[in-house]
């Protein structure tokens, strides 16, 4: 991708929403930015927008994804300046970061809608049209899950609906499974207009259509617990109609010259490789990892010397991948201050050297790995084979699609591992083929199924749980839904007195944006009375019933 593409897609929705004045090089696509207007506004460009930020930015994948969904997660941890948000302390910007994301300057959930409702009536779009359809349902199946009911059928047109209405969490969910159905089943062949300005297939119509049924999957997955027969229903269509069938065909968005700088990054590695080098892998993750002898913990964590070291600086820090040296750190909501109520020390043994003089515990400790996770050219991965794999395991497992379960969960465990070669710098592939030779894998895909049989759904959910690592919203959703892995609630939760859960349970969802209650307060209101214990961090949405 060029230094053009990038800065293109990157600042245009911003200029088209807010009208900025400065003058600047559009290249090819001949756009006066001080005077755009229906009549040239270059939609294909907004679409390209829309896909990057879709999946997040720093703004948010810092405090949804990282301070918040990760530690609650236990994916990652930190014990420095985060260490109150792993016991539910309450931000009320970082709780509504993703919802900015998806409607203001960054605007992916408007940018997406804008181009759907030029294209929808107008056949010589009419790929360009579907692929709309199946981001916003993208889009907006990441909202919903993290808060619960949105403004779904109003929003992303604010010219008509300044303050949107709240659709219910089983009204979007109806309505984003149609639309999906009838997306997928207009993109059999054919290349969009668009073209490479596509950044996930190039426009190519066959790829959004198995993107758009492997969606499908996830989202009649995500019923399971409160509406089987229409789970059942939809992923026996989306198995019907044509999924993603190998690594090749994972959707996902490229950075291969990502840089820290500006947005043109993968999200989570430019938190972990320069905004915030804060994060380590936390003992739980690490725990599951370790007790499988998985063979990926090389390529998951590091151990450097200085971690805190930024990715621009010349001596950048790779470390050390040996995974007999890994250390995840506890997940309880520790501090590395020794005069603290919540100090790690008291845990006792090697805990106890961390916050005295001349200790540097940053030395000791797993942070992700910086040849994948925290590359900042890595690829941000959307949805994937090894997902679609297994989540049809469980599928087949309870009944709603044909195929064996158990030669699903294989496919699945056996592409997660094989999705590493697709970390593609020089660093990531010897790290690849020292760790996840044939035999390697082979070992540790035969010793998992060997264990599948004695309780399907945890074996399922454990290595969705792993291949999931920094897509921290739909781990965090697949959690809710599964409840794999067993997480136990971090151990000072319940006393800490910031803390916004009761009992300091593990929170089930984010809370709105404070300002909604007072610009779209009868509809904020409505939505509010739908959750289980009104709009707080451990109330229950729809499809997350007990």
């Amino acid at each position: 991708m060029t230094t053009m593409k990038k800065f293109k897609y990157f600042v245009l929705a911003s200029i088209v929403a807010f009208g900025l004045t400065s003058c600047g090089d559009f290249g090819d696509t001949n756009i006066d930015p001080e005077h755009l207007n229906e009549g040239n506004v270059p939609y294909a460009m907004l679409f390209s927008n829309a896909q990057h930020q879709v999946l997040g930015s720093d703004w948010d994948i810092w405090r949804n994804g990282c301070i918040y969904a990760g530690q609650w997660m236990q994916h990652i941890t930190s014990i420095d300046w985060w260490w109150p948000h792993n016991m539910f302390y309450y931000t009320a910007d970082y709780s509504a970061a993703y919802w900015s994301t998806y409607n203001s300057d960054r605007g992916a959930f408007r940018d997406v809608t804008t181009v759907l409702d030029k294209w929808a009536d107008d056949d010589t779009y009419k790929i360009d049209y579907n692929m709309a359809r199946v981001l916003r349902v993208y889009a907006a199946s990441r909202m919903t899950d993290l808060y619960g009911d949105i403004p779904y059928s109003q929003a992303g047109r604010p010219a008509l609906y300044s303050y949107p209405e709240y659709d219910t969490q089983q009204e979007v969910y109806n309505d984003m499974l149609k639309e999906l159905d009838e997306a997928q089943a207009n993109l059999s062949s054919g290349t969009a207009v668009m073209g490479s300005q596509d950044l996930y297939f190039q426009g190519d119509a066959a790829s959004w259509k198995r993107f758009a049924n492997s969606l499908m999957l996830r989202l009649a997955m995500r019923l399971s617990k409160v509406d089987q027969a229409t789970a059942k229903t939809y992923a026996a269509k989306a198995l019907a109609n044509g999924l993603i069938t190998s690594n090749a065909q994972n959707v996902k968005l490229n950075h291969s010259d990502g840089v820290t700088t500006n947005d043109s990054s993968e999200p989570y590695a430019k938190i972990f490789a320069h905004e915030d080098k804060e994060f380590f892998i936390g003992k739980t993750f690490l725990d599951i990892l370790q007790d499988g002898n998985d063979p990926r913990i090389a390529l998951i964590c590091t151990v450097c010397d200085d971690p805190s070291i930024s990715v621009q600086n010349s001596d950048f820090q790779y470390g050390n991948s040996d995974p007999s040296i890994q250390k995840g750190l506890p997940t309880g909501g520790y501090s590395n201050a020794s005069g603290s109520q919540w100090w790690i020390g008291k845990l006792g043994g090697e805990y106890a050297l961390i916050g005295t003089d001349g200790y540097n515990y940053q030395s000791h400790y797993s942070v992700p790995n910086r040849y994948t996770y925290s590359n900042p050219t890595s690829p941000t991965f959307i949805v994937t084979y090894a997902q679609t794999q297994l989540l049809l395991a469980e599928a087949a497992y309870r009944g709603w699609v044909s195929g064996d379960a158990q030669t699903y969960f294989k496919n699945g465990v056996q592409a997660a591992l094989e999705q590493f070669s697709q970390f593609t710098t020089a660093g990531a592939q010897s790290l690849y083929s020292t760790y996840l030779t044939s035999s390697a894998i082979s070992t540790y895909v035969n010793a998992q199924v060997a264990q599948f049989s004695s309780n399907p759904l945890k074996a399922i959910n454990i290595q969705y749980y792993i291949n999931c690592f920094c897509d921290e919203y739909e781990t965090f959703a697949n959690w809710r839904r599964s409840g794999y892995p067993e997480l136990v609630q971090p151990a000072n939760a319940a006393s800490y007195g910031e803390c916004a859960t009761e009992g300091g349970t593990i929170p089930r969802r984010f809370r709105y944006p404070e300002d909604e209650s007072q610009v779209n307060s009868t509809n904020y209101k409505a939505a509010v009375s739908n959750l289980s214990n009104g709009d707080r961090f451990d109330s229950r949405m729809w499809w997350d019933t007990k």
